[in-house]
């Protein structure tokens, strides 16, 4: 159950964020410059992407471990993978500060401020904090974001400011960052540049272990169709008593390439994994139909998420760069969001 995070606990948050605004890190770093602060395991690292070099947003992304890393690299990598930005964008896992404009803060937000007694005029000064989650729109921060954020907030103000004291340059450009490493207890700590992790974006593939239901598809009988298969973000803010936060949901789309029909699309809970719900829809229409001459896709991840059945049942699996049968649709959804 969601819990709100007290005033005195909003004021801690707010007190490193002002801190770190002081610093302006924008001046020296560009949002692909990544400062990583390691507590324990490597897998466990948390990574800051500083934004606002440009000068038109400013603020502090936060990614927890390789997993938010890599929703990182799925925003910087879009383009070259053909996502939709609002796909990457809402699929993003992070604790965001922004120091941007009084309307594009909440109601509870602006509360907020008032009752800490800060005052801020003009653009690109409000401070506000978002908590990004695939399956959710980006949302308030409850006790338990607050209290991460605070420290991490934190404790990057000590990195920022080795940065600034010492010698130490990093090059960035061939996928190193800054990592500031605690000891035990953080009684110690040590700080340089260090490769990341991981440069590009990880996708996993779709494996299906079930014996019968891989002999079940290979033997099943073929037919002249062309699918259109993808998955779509729907942008919209759903507010339902059964989230403790308003939902985004995400669609699994299987259409007809010739015509532009839907044959089927799926509305899914926030939790639930859109690639597995778009081969459980193309298994439907293979029992139902035959296995289609021709499926086609729209990004990489899409792709790695139904090779396995277009390898099993022989199907000719083509990645394009759009799905002209899906567009229609895909439009009438963003103007139902609107």
């Amino acid at each position: 159950m969601r819990k709100e995070a007290s005033i005195e606990q909003w004021k801690t948050l707010y007190e490193a964020g002002t801190r770190i605004k002081e610093l302006k890190p924008w001046e020296k770093f560009w949002d692909m410059d990544l400062i990583g602060i390691r507590y324990g395991a490597e897998e466990e690292t948390i990574f800051f992407s500083i934004l606002g070099r440009g000068g038109d947003c400013y603020g502090i992304a936060v990614y927890e471990g390789y997993e938010g890393l890599n929703s990182f690299l799925m925003l910087t990598m879009q383009e070259s993978m053909n996502l939709a930005p609002e796909y990457a964008m809402f699929n993003q896992r992070n604790l965001t500060c922004y120091w941007g404009n009084r309307d594009e803060l909440s109601d509870r937000q602006r509360k907020i401020i008032k009752e800490l007694g800060y005052t801020y005029r003009g653009k690109n000064q409000w401070l506000y904090f978002l908590s990004f989650e695939p399956g959710y729109y980006p949302y308030n921060m409850d006790e338990e974001a607050v209290l991460r954020m605070s420290g991490y907030l934190q404790d990057l103000e000590l990195a920022l400011r080795y940065y600034d004291e010492t010698d130490i340059r990093v090059d960035f450009e061939s996928g190193n960052m800054f990592l500031l490493s605690f000891g035990k207890d953080k009684k110690t700590w040590n700080f340089g540049a260090e490769p990341l992790p991981f440069t590009t974006f990880q996708f996993g593939n779709l494996l299906i272990t079930d014996e019968d239901l891989l002999s079940d598809l290979g033997k099943a009988p073929k037919c002249n169709a062309v699918l259109e298969a993808d998955i779509s973000v729907l942008g919209a803010s759903v507010t339902d008593k059964k989230y403790d936060r308003p939902a985004n949901p995400a669609l699994s789309l299987l259409g007809d390439a010739n015509t532009g029909t839907i044959i089927k699309f799926e509305m899914l809970e926030p939790e639930d994994d859109a690639i597995v719900m778009l081969a459980e829809i193309l298994i439907g229409f293979i029992f139902q139909f035959g296995a289609p001459k021709e499926i086609r896709v729209s990004n990489i991840i899409v792709e790695a998420g139904l090779e396995q059945i277009c390898n099993v049942c022989g199907i000719k699996l083509r990645r394009v760069k759009r799905l002209k049968g899906l567009e229609d649709f895909k439009y009438s959804m963003q103007r139902f969001r609107q």
